[in-house]
């Protein structure tokens, strides 16, 4: 092409063109990006947006939520409080943020006893709750919000006295962690015992019996059943198949507890080479609404043993909630090497390791004779003079009104028990496997008639952390130190010849 005075001049004014579009074209987007935000998450648990668990909590809350953050003028503390709360303002656009200089306002810090510079105070509809912890996370806003948005703070009281789980040990068979995880949540857990004073039944919204390993005195049982006849909740863990002076208890639900212990010869299939270790998955879960969304999630119970229940009459509404696969039996003789089931004298699958109960709300009140105000709320009457191991328990009929709950399907008051064949899928050695923790927040949450937060799982842990090997951080150092800079370089030589043999 033949280059003229007029050719020049056309690219002239196409270079100058292009020059003054592009330099508009990006006035044009910096200008958009003051009005519009476009955010993305590309991190692998997707840790900068928030979790599904925390967006079904949100849709909860009714009214505006005001959250205050006694938070020096520093952009460091400050930001990461903007960047989280904002998570959540986009999902409930009323969550309002208001920022405190703490040093400006000294007697306010000393009648909040603030200690923590960003410190911040949740309210909603009149509650208030704070997070003091100074690595702030999506983790502790939810779980403080779990606990505004509860109508009230549900009593759960653990029995103690007979060998019970401790909600306190650290031990592995222990049910602290999940103890620990259920106060996060807005739960007042309470160890219970009888001969020491405890809560009104009344004000008790569940009571859990926790894999007790020595029997109940009469007394203790008829108060247990004065609970359940008063409208009470129950949680009963079984760990084995004594009943332990419980056996007015069990015939009143009609439960029976069968022979042996459940082994699954497809354990191993889940890198568990224990027989004994039951897992239950998909079709395993029954129709309710404490397994309604577990059927991905696989939960493990060792030691368990299979239940019956048949309610005498017709006031209790039974539901199967966890089933064995057919290929489990219930084993009657020992557990050592190769197990194999016995026609004669095992039982075979499929078999049924926990029930749910309801059923109408008992409308009858007893009446009692008038005690001492303080044994009356107690429920209990302590001979005087006897040292604590001889104090001798007796039932008290109460007068107060029964326990009223409610189910949401039908409006009506309801009565709700779970008895399970095992203690142990809730344990600290368990409780951070599978789908242990959202199943045992969701048969509380079930039982103590919170509907509502049923659905909402656990959080899951984050990709806070990377850990990397010092051989594996070497060659992470050496690539972006020469051989990423080599290959841009060798990138840019391969160009320059290619153009330059065209």
């Amino acid at each position: 092409m033949q280059i003229t005075e007029r050719t020049r001049l056309y690219l002239r004014l196409q270079t100058s063109s292009f020059i003054i579009l592009l330099v508009i074209a990006i006035g044009l987007a910096a200008w958009l990006s003051t009005r519009y935000k476009l955010q993305a998450d590309w991190t692998y648990s997707h840790r900068h947006t928030l979790s599904e668990t925390s967006q079904k909590l949100l849709t909860e809350f009714t009214a505006p939520i005001t959250i205050t953050a006694y938070a020096s003028k520093d952009e460091q503390l400050r930001q990461p409080i903007k960047e989280l709360i904002q998570r959540y303002q986009k999902y409930k656009a009323d969550i309002q943020l208001n920022f405190v200089n703490p040093y400006t306002v000294p007697n306010e810090v000393r009648e909040k006893n603030i200690e923590v510079d960003g410190e911040l105070f949740i309210n909603y509809q009149g509650k208030t709750e704070r997070v003091t912890t100074p690595r702030l996370s999506e983790q502790e806003i939810s779980s403080v919000l779990q606990r505004l948005v509860r109508s009230d703070k549900p009593i759960v009281a653990f029995l103690t006295g007979h060998g019970e789980r401790s909600i306190t040990g650290v031990q592995a068979p222990d049910l602290s962690d999940w103890a620990q995880e259920l106060k996060q949540r807005g739960f007042d857990i309470q160890a219970m015992n009888w001969g020491q004073g405890s809560p009104p039944l009344e004000k008790i919204k569940v009571l859990v019996i926790a894999s007790p390993r020595s029997k109940f005195l009469p007394e203790e049982t008829t108060l247990i059943e004065q609970y359940l006849n008063q409208g009470g909740n129950l949680l009963w863990l079984l760990d084995s198949g004594k009943l332990l002076g419980l056996e007015p208890l069990a015939a009143q639900l009609g439960l029976t507890i069968q022979p042996g212990i459940l082994v699954d010869p497809t354990s191993r299939l889940f890198g568990v080479n224990d027989p004994s270790i039951i897992s239950i998955t998909t079709t395993g879960y029954g129709h309710h609404p404490v397994t309604e969304d577990l059927a991905e999630q696989v939960t493990l119970f060792p030691q368990a043993v299979g239940l019956v229940v048949q309610p005498p009459g017709e006031k209790w509404e039974k539901t199967a909630l966890l089933t064995t696969h057919p290929q489990v039996w219930s084993e009657t003789g020992k557990i050592e090497g190769t197990v194999k089931y016995d026609p004669k004298t095992d039982i075979n699958g499929p078999l049924e390791i926990a029930f749910a109960l309801t059923r109408d709300q008992p409308q009858e009140q007893s009446k009692h004779s008038p005690m001492d105000p303080q044994q009356e709320e107690f429920g209990t009457e302590v001979t005087s003079g006897q040292p604590p191991a001889a104090i001798k328990i007796k039932p008290v009929k109460g007068t107060k009104p029964p326990l009223t709950t409610t189910d949401t399907k039908t409006n009506q008051a309801k009565q709700r028990v779970i008895i399970v064949g095992d203690g142990d899928f809730l344990s600290n050695a368990l409780l951070g496997y599978a789908g242990q923790l959202d199943l045992g927040l969701k048969l509380l949450n079930w039982l103590a008639q919170e509907d509502n937060l049923i659905q909402i799982p656990a959080k899951t842990a984050l990709d806070l952390k990377l850990d990397l090997s010092p051989n594996m951080a070497i060659l992470l150092g050496l690539f972006f130190l020469f051989g990423l800079p080599g290959i841009l370089i060798g990138t840019g030589i391969s160009i320059w010849l290619r153009r330059r043999r065209a």
